[in-house]
């Protein structure tokens, strides 16, 4: 599964995969990547949702904090 290169058949695969509302585990299995392979090309593609940043206030400060949407 290591250094496996990403060809056009798997790019296309993994678009279609992630248009049909499949996780990062369930497509990283099937197509026998590593999970962190398959969110990096998802990234390198524009495929993933961007995360947003809002601020909660904790003792007297604001801290951002992560959420997904």
């Amino acid at each position: 599964m290591a250094n496996k290169k990403w060809t056009d058949e798997d790019a296309q695969e993994l678009r279609t995969r992630v248009a049909a509302g499949e996780t990062v585990p369930m497509i990283a299995a099937q197509m026998q990547r590593s999970q962190e392979a398959t969110r990096a090309r998802m990234q390198m593609m524009g495929l993933t949702k961007p995360r947003q940043f809002r601020a909660v206030r904790s003792d007297d400060c604001l801290v951002p904090e992560l959420t997904e949407q």
